[in-house]
C-alpha cells in the first residue's frame, strides 16, 4: 500500500474511532416526549412534555385535557409536536424533529381531509382558512 493509502486509511480509522466514541454519548442520552390531547367537540387541547416515556407524556395531556371525548391526538419523542386547524372544522396534529418540519408536517394530514390546506404550506394560510394552534417542543429538539 502506498503511503498515501496508508495516510489515508488512518484518517478513516481515526474518523470511525472519534465518531465512536463522541458518538456514544448521544446514544445514551435520554429520550424526552411530548403529547397533545385533543377534544374534538370543544375543539380544546392539551399538552405535555419533557417526560421520560410516551406513555407517562399521553396520560399527562389527557388528565390535563378534561373532556370525556379527548383523545392523543399526536406523541412524539425529542422534537416538537404541532396542531392545526382550519375554518371548515378539520383538525389535525403531527410531529417532527423541529418546530418548521411539526407544522408542515400537520399541514400535510390536514390536508388529507381539507386539500385547501395544502395553500398553508404555500404561505397562503389566510386563503386556506389554517391556523397553527399550537407547537410544543421538548428541551432537546433540533
Amino acid at each position: 500500500m502506498s503511503f498515501m493509502g496508508k495516510a489515508g486509511f488512518a484518517v478513516a480509522a481515526f474518523g470511525l474511532a472519534a465518531g465512536s466514541v463522541l458518538g456514544a454519548g448521544s446514544a445514551n442520552a435520554q429520550s424526552l416526549h411530548g403529547a397533545i390531547a385533543f377534544s374534538p367537540g370543544q375543539r380544546t387541547y392539551e399538552s405535555s412534555f419533557d417526560w421520560p416515556t410516551y406513555e407517562a407524556a399521553q396520560e399527562r395531556a389527557l388528565d390535563r385535557c378534561f373532556y370525556d371525548d379527548c383523545v392523543v391526538a399526536v406523541s412524539w419523542a425529542n422534537g416538537c409536536g404541532a396542531l392545526v386547524w382550519n375554518n371548515q372544522g378539520w383538525a389535525a396534529a403531527a410531529s417532527g424533529p423541529n418546530r418548521s418540519d411539526a407544522v408542515r408536517n400537520a399541514i400535510n394530514k390536514l390536508s388529507e381531509g381539507a386539500p385547501i390546506a395544502q395553500l398553508a404550506n404555500f404561505g397562503s394560510s389566510d386563503l386556506s382558512g389554517t391556523k397553527v394552534v399550537d407547537v410544543i417542543c421538548t428541551s432537546n429538539a433540533r
